[in-house]
């Protein structure tokens, strides 16, 4: 913005679904990153977050099944994240969003797990294939036993439901080996790398 700089998406997306324009973002974001991922090597997954909105519109559905169907990037590939909000505001129209997705192949994630107001009830109703722990657990987990202990049970709710389980927010080395330690199999965060534009995906990729 000319005015207000660089706006991170945890700035502009709450305030996009207050003002009820969440909608008009979604299929051009989706689109673009389909295609930049088309590019990457065969089998590396994306990850792209969808509204309340998103899961609660049979039309909004509709049209990222479309658009997904008609790309170029394969969708068991795909990982469409949901958050608990979603998930509860029309739990039976999240049901059937979540189905439609799955008929194509691609996995579903619930995202910041542990923060909102989902119950067990809800990851059981819902055919997910992930949960995503909320950062505000892995802060300092190496010297934080609460912190370990939620963590620690989250892990083995997953491995009992047979869900992935992803740790987001890993900054350190420190959290990371206390994870490890833990059972941790994915994890995400600013340890591994920083938000980047798509034109440098590829060169970061090669670097490794």
């Amino acid at each position: 913005s000319p005015e207000l700089g660089s706006v991170p998406p945890g700035e502009f997306i709450p305030v996009a679904e207050r003002v009820g324009l969440i909608n008009r973002l979604t299929l051009p974001l989706l689109s673009k990153a389909l295609e930049a991922a088309t590019s990457w090597p065969a089998g590396m997954r994306l990850s792209f977050n969808l509204s309340a909105h998103d899961c609660s519109s049979e039309d909004a559905v509709q049209q990222i099944v479309e658009l997904i169907k008609s790309s170029r990037f394969d969708p068991t590939c795909l990982d469409l994240e949901i958050t608990e909000t979603a998930a509860i505001k029309d739990l039976p129209q999240t049901q059937r969003t979540i189905s439609r997705l799955r008929e194509l192949g691609c996995g579903i994630s619930l995202d910041d797990f542990g923060t909102g107001y989902s119950s067990l009830s809800h990851i059981h109703a819902l055919s997910l294939t992930k949960l995503k722990v909320d950062r505000t657990f892995v802060t300092n987990i190496q010297v934080n036993p609460a912190s370990f202990k939620i963590v620690k049970s989250l892990v083995a709710l997953c491995q009992d439901m047979q869900l992935e389980c992803i740790v987001e927010g890993v900054e350190t080395a420190a959290e990371l080996d206390a994870l490890k330690n833990l059972g941790c199999a994915w994890a995400q965060g600013y340890l591994f790398c920083k938000p980047m534009h798509a034109s440098e995906i590829s060169a970061w990729l090669e670097s490794k």
